[in-house]
């Protein structure tokens, strides 16, 4: 039985005896606390959600954004038919990215900036490589494109293959291209993949003067070629960064001139614009990658929605709603009025906070809301394991 933000506060008044709401400021504010509180003690059933990722998940890509009301992840799964074996097992974040290349379907959660992130290894199809960007001339040759020089290779800074190509750009519009790589028959991957690029800056300055990137590639690059949309963020929707920035291309976006047959691709070209000129940029592994769909099943920080159907971390008005059932909805009532009690410091306060806390804890052998809901509603969200070959019954299935 889910409640309104009116019939939560007439609910209060009653159990403060009667009284009013008038002492308690910024109620809505309250109420978030509340929230906040309840769910770092409870999952409630109530707050399962299954959504799609943003992103289609990628062989070798392994970065992606979680939803914004994410608290803890249940359950992965593909989209399409599920065999008995697709089940990601979490682990630690040293021991996803150190085993990375080695193991299948680990999902890691971790941290960005303020935000979570889920790191997932998921093998499905393998990207085909137009060019690893090792060196200038190890497949065809890398030369510059418009004012840009000093086309070399780098050995020192580079994300995979031991090297990548260093540039500098003098102005918009500079980059690099190469119209000899040796053809790769892109027939499948024809407006269904998407492109990955790295590329890496070295400092703030340059930073704060790089807009955007793009790529092009094609049977050559002045009669028959796709012109992919600038990326103005990295693949998962962040903000470029000082070091290696993954970009993603989607074919189905770009624009074609000319026919482009995609059974011999080619030639490329790698652009960026930039607000001054930047030096020594890297560029790294060129991949044509097809993604597949995914789920995510998980418990919601958020406990509220309005009457358009958005979930929200605090209500804003006396019509939002409180998802939440009977036995949840009373533990969220009783934190409600020990958060309220503390802020009215009425004569009755401390015996309502005593009371409530008595009903949310138990007494003695009587045991409180939050041990019988616990008991009756277990958690289902998946814990991390510190290592592989961790019991996976203890550790790394769903609890």
């Amino acid at each position: 039985m889910s409640l309104t933000i009116i019939e939560v506060k007439d609910n209060l008044i009653g159990m403060l005896h009667g009284g009013t709401l008038n002492k308690v400021r910024n109620i809505e504010y309250l109420f978030e606390r509340v929230a906040n509180t309840m769910l770092s003690k409870l999952d409630p059933v109530d707050t399962i959600r299954t959504k799609g990722l943003d992103s289609t998940i990628y062989d070798d890509i392994y970065t992606y954004s979680l939803p914004s009301d994410y608290k803890k992840i249940i359950d992965l799964m593909p989209q399409d038919e599920r065999e008995i074996s697709d089940s990601a097992q979490r682990i630690v974040a040293n021991y996803f990215d150190l085993q990375k290349s080695i193991r299948d379907k680990k999902v890691s959660i971790e941290g960005s900036e303020g935000s979570k992130i889920i790191r997932i290894n998921w093998r499905s199809r393998a990207g085909k490589v137009l060019s690893t960007l090792n060196d200038v001339d190890d497949n065809g040759t890398w030369s510059a494109v418009g004012t840009a020089s000093n086309v070399e290779q780098d050995t020192i800074i580079y994300h995979s293959g031991g090297g990548s190509i260093k540039v500098d750009l003098a102005a918009s519009g500079d980059g690099i291209q190469n119209t000899t790589l040796t053809a790769v028959d892109m027939t499948n991957e024809d407006e269904n993949a998407d492109i990955f690029l790295w590329f890496y800056i070295k400092d703030t300055i340059d930073l704060a003067n790089i807009n955007s990137a793009s790529i092009i590639w094609g049977n050559d690059l002045t009669t028959a070629y796709w012109i992919g949309v600038a990326q103005t963020t990295q693949a998962d929707g962040s903000t470029f960064k000082v070091g290696w920035n993954l970009i993603k291309t989607p074919w189905s976006t770009a624009t074609e001139t000319g026919t482009v047959d995609p059974a011999i691709i080619d030639s490329a070209s790698i652009t960026f614009d930039v607000d001054a000129a930047i030096s020594n940029i890297r560029i790294d592994n060129l991949i044509f990658n097809i993604g597949r769909a995914f789920d995510i099943k998980y418990y919601s920080k958020y406990i509220f929605r309005n009457t358009a159907g958005t979930y929200l971390s605090r209500p804003t008005n006396n019509a939002i709603t409180v998802l939440l059932d009977n036995d949840a909805i009373q533990i969220f009532l009783l934190e409600s009025l020990i958060a309220c009690a503390h802020q009215m410091e009425g004569e009755d306060s401390s015996f309502d906070i005593n009371w409530a806390e008595k009903e949310l804890y138990g007494v003695g052998t009587k045991p409180g809301l939050y041990k019988k809901y616990k008991a009756e509603n277990p958690t289902m969200s998946k814990k991390a394991i510190s290592k592989y070959g961790s019991s996976p019954f203890s550790n790394s299935y769903l609890h």
